[in-house]
């Protein structure tokens, strides 16, 4: 950018009668003082708004200048750093359609800053004055220098009085916008664009005074940039959470937990209202909790408040007498969108810091065992003698006796296959064909993310759970060869993703109309009872406690689950599983004798 005063008072920039001296790449001299002088590089040069970084020393000695030009030069470099930062940044964040008056009062420091610097660097190189030898390109007098701040002054205070700009002050509002240490999007037009201009406005009739007090020998400092200075502008929330989804999907995130969080985080803004992040305090926190305090499970589906904004809702539950959410829903809620506000703080300077600390509810320890019960060996067996597993009349009238076993459906083979290897709903569904592999030698379930229909709940779910021989003789074998003869890609291609993007919830839903089906209504058995029923054979035959949690999925201690997963690891790991004894239950009625299954066992 052209020097402001500079450029009015003589037309263009002064930057003549530098010469190059030795010892540093960036260190020249005018006359006696020394100067830092580098070339904008030229991918920010066009958004930089100037073409080179022209710095006075404030010195005459060489040695000083040496110290000073190589501070000045690490500075300059990381200023040209941050900009490049600030450009990424800028494609993304919001445009505002008004200003705080902490973004006026910041921009006004600024420019405030970059006019005393820009008259303090003219004093330097010299005005001219009656008598003085002429100088090498035009310089403003020491009157006409004054003059000029003062019509500048003038000007600033007719337009800011009426609240009004022209072509000047619209231009150098965007400029000024583009800045390094401004860095705002603002939309011209709007009261926010005209609340820069009035910034600058200020700035000019402040620095001017400032000026005229400096020509009457009263200096004042040119102020110092702040390096530890915030950037004006933080993202719309809205903003940070497509940023905070974006990389978590990348990194680990399900479509379920995608969901979830946006669900919630939505939630919050409805709320406490959509704005920057650093606009947020901790009574945004607390206003949040006290909604979920009052909000019922699944409001959404309830008639009475259905259709109403979240805090509406929540005002009508509570008039209602209608049962709130449990204290356990609550503190995952708050989790959900904590975890988004501790993303926050690591990724925008002036985020508010533990905005949700501490705001969790107290509750009774219990164990994860208490939130859902195995199934007792009773109802294991009613289950698998259901007309589902011994005949029906068809996958819709599943509930009356035929002469159909589906052998060919997911609905089938799932609970045979949690019950075998306490794997998730979801893992079994999302299985390919190219699952069921031999991995040194041992036939297993091989439970990964590979593919783009697939997630895991966690890394340490990643795993190869060696196939029971139980599983075999139930003809498992036989379904999977079926299914690589007609090309299928996936194991249950009969079993549809549900609208949060799993497998699991639709058939959840279907899982639980089989348990009505047979007379199991208990509120704490689900297709994850299969789970705790597993591990509850996997204890009674003896098997380790890392054996245990490897085969379901979980985190090991220390560094037990970095190492040891080779030839010698999945032996005993399939011995491990052999000697599972599955005692209390009778399948006998669905062994099969095809060759496939002769083969293996």
């Amino acid at each position: 950018m052209q020097d402001t005063l500079a450029a009015a008072a003589t037309g263009n920039c002064y930057s003549g009668g530098l010469r190059k001296v030795s010892g540093h790449t960036r260190l020249y001299r005018r006359g006696a003082v020394y100067y830092h002088r580098a070339v904008v590089p030229a991918d920010i040069v066009e958004s930089y708004g100037k073409r080179e970084e022209l710095i006075s020393l404030r010195t005459k000695d060489r040695a000083e200048a040496l110290r000073r030009v190589r501070i000045k030069a690490v500075e300059v470099d990381n200023r040209f750093e941050l900009h490049r930062r600030q450009l990424s940044d800028r494609a993304s964040a919001p445009v505002l359609d008004d200003l705080t008056p902490e973004q006026m009062r910041a921009i006004q420091a600024v420019y405030h800053a970059h006019l005393l610097e820009e008259d303090e660097q003219v004093r330097i190189e010299g005005l001219f004055e009656e008598g003085d030898p002429l100088p090498e390109m035009p310089v403003p007098s020491f009157d006409e220098w004054g003059e000029l701040a003062t019509e500048f002054s003038e000007d600033a205070k007719r337009l800011r009085a009426r609240f009004k700009s022209d072509v000047f002050f619209d231009d150098e509002a965007e400029e000024v916008l583009s800045w390094s240490d401004v860095n705002l999007k603002v939309r011209p037009g709007s009261t926010g664009f005209k609340k820069v201009v009035a910034a600058i406005q200020a700035a000019i009739i402040q620095a001017a005074n400032d000026v005229l007090r400096r020509h009457d020998g009263d200096y004042v400092p040119t102020p110092e940039p702040d390096p530890t200075k915030k950037m004006l502008a933080t993202p719309l929330m809205s903003v940070a959470v497509e940023a905070w989804v974006r990389e978590k999907t990348r990194e680990s995130w399900s479509p379920t937990t995608e969901q979830e969080h946006r669900t919630w985080t939505s939630a919050f803004m409805e709320t406490c209202g959509d704005r920057q992040i650093h606009e947020y305090t901790k009574e945004d926190a607390r206003r949040f909790k006290a909604v979920m305090l009052q909000l019922p499970a699944n409001w959404k589906k309830k008639a009475a408040i259905r259709g109403l904004k979240i805090t509406d809702a929540a005002a009508k539950a509570t008039e209602l007498g209608l049962p709130p959410m449990s204290a356990t829903n609550i503190n995952k809620v708050l989790r959900f969108v904590g975890s988004f506000w501790r993303w926050a703080e690591g990724n925008y300077d002036d985020a508010p810091k533990g905005l949700f600390a501490g705001l969790s509810l107290s509750m009774r320890r219990h164990r994860a065992r208490d939130e859902r019960n195995p199934f007792t060996l009773d109802d294991l067996q009613r289950i698998f003698r259901a007309p589902l597993f011994t005949g029906c009349q068809s996958l819709r009238f599943r509930s009356t006796p035929g002469s159909l076993i589906p052998r060919d459906s997911g609905l089938f083979w799932t609970p045979l296959i949690g019950l075998y290897t306490g794997a998730r709903s979801n893992e079994i569904l999302q299985l390919h064909v190219d699952d069921v592999r031999k991995v040194h030698g041992v036939l297993c379930l091989s439970i990964n993310d590979e593919g783009e229909d697939k997630s895991l709940k966690t890394k340490n779910a990643y795993r190869d759970i060696p196939i029971h021989q139980d599983l075999i003789r139930l003809g498992f074998l036989d379904h999977v060869e079926m299914r690589r003869r007609a090309g299928s890609l996936r194991l249950f291609s009969d079993m549809k993703k549900g609208s949060k993007g799993n497998y699991s919830n639709p058939f959840s839903k279907q899982f639980s109309r089989v348990l009505d089906e047979v007379g199991i209504t208990t509120p704490k058995t689900a297709f994850h009872s299969l789970r705790h029923n597993f591990e509850d054979f996997c204890r009674a035959s003896r098997i380790s406690s890392d054996v245990i949690q490897i085969l379901q999925g979980r985190a090991q201690a220390g560094e037990r689950d970095r190492y040891g997963y080779g030839e010698a690891f999945m032996k005993a790991m399939n011995e491990a599983v052999q000697s599972i004894e599955f005692a209390g239950i009778d399948l006998t009625h669905l062994h099969v004798t095809s060759e496939a299954t002769k083969n293996v066992l």
